[in-house]
């Protein structure tokens, strides 16, 4: 027989055309002669009670070679794929898992003996189920990569019922977070307003802070002598308090009112409408990245390339954020 491709498991080196092959009797395992007979025995010589059967083993491990059990969903893939066809998981991470249940004999990860808990990865959504102008589930999670089992479902929520949840992420980190999920268009502008609202507040700390400073004094004597002036009347004592500001006073008590309005109006909207937006950046993108490629593995190194998340752009904005927030602690003591 020859053993060409088979590898000598004393030495792990493969047989070449010519080597001088010594087949145990017992379970067929193949090795090097100078590697059995400095062994003295079969290299498996423990496992012949267990009827071990090298050639049975070798069968069954070419045969997981053609294809690659994805460790979450338990989908079968061609062992050249680069994702999971089901769930959009990176191959590459299943196969050290599907090595060890090979020799383990563990079942796939959904049941059976060995499993472990495992959170679907589309969120209970089928991954051929269609979330709008032919792109399937499957292939959104392979673009969307990190928290699919959040957005796959709000995905498909938005296609059937046009509704979605309130994103708190994109209500705290606003632009920031989409230029993280990389809408690198809408961020952008959302970004620029949020830093020039945080820059005007910052220039009317700066420049007018012993105004802003007189203004602080008189809000808080007027909401401590509410109760005995004004009796709870907020509004009494709101008119009182504006009618004790002077111009440049009053400027800054409204300029710096209307850029927190602003600028919590703008975090609501990304609350709102941050899911709607990336579903929207999603199915775009997969339907241009799909048009303009030739091939399944083409569309996967695309979704790869373009897919996914922003660490580093996101860690510098939040850096830079706090440093712009906090510059002002450094003028006013």
């Amino acid at each position: 027989m020859d053993y060409k491709g088979h590898v000598c498991p004393v030495c792990n080196k493969s047989f070449e055309k010519g080597d001088d092959v010594v087949v145990c009797p017992v379970c067929g395992t193949p090795h090097h002669r100078d590697c059995y007979e400095e062994l003295g025995h079969c290299f498996n010589l423990n496992r012949h009670r267990e009827n071990y059967d090298y050639m049975r083993e070798y069968e069954v491990n070419a045969s997981f070679d053609e294809e690659i059990t994805c460790s979450l969903c338990g989908a079968k893939n061609p062992k050249e794929s680069k994702f999971c066809n089901s769930c959009g998981r990176p191959v590459e991470d299943s196969k050290a898992y599907n090595n060890s249940n090979q020799t383990e004999g563990q079942q796939n990860p959904q049941g059976g003996f060995g499993g472990a808990f495992v959170i679907d990865p589309l969120g209970g959504v089928k991954a051929d189920e269609d979330l709008g102008e032919g792109i399937k589930a499957g292939e959104a999670a392979k673009f969307v990569k990190t928290s699919t089992p959040y957005f796959i479902p709000q995905f498909k929520q938005l296609k059937e019922r046009g509704k979605t949840r309130f994103s708190f992420v994109g209500f705290i980190f606003g632009g920031g977070w989409m230029l993280y999920r990389k809408m690198y268009k809408l961020g952008t502008v959302f970004t620029a307003i949020m830093v020039l609202l945080l820059m005007a507040d910052i220039y009317t700390l700066v420049y007018h802070t012993d105004a802003i400073k007189v203004v602080d004094t008189l809000y808080n004597e007027a909401t401590r002598s509410m109760m005995q002036n004004f009796g709870f009347n907020f509004y009494g004592a709101l008119g009182d308090f504006f009618t004790s500001l002077n111009t440049e006073q009053l400027i800054i008590c409204i300029s710096r009112t209307l850029i927190s309005v602003f600028t919590i109006a703008l975090r609501v909207i990304c609350g709102v409408l941050g899911n709607r937006f990336y579903y929207k950046h999603t199915i775009k993108t997969i339907s241009k990245i799909k048009s303009a490629s030739a091939s399944q593995q083409e569309v996967d190194t695309k979704l790869n390339a373009k897919g996914g998340v922003n660490i580093l752009l996101a860690l510098s904005l939040i850096a830079s954020y706090y440093i712009l927030y906090y510059l002002p602690i450094f003028f006013l003591n």
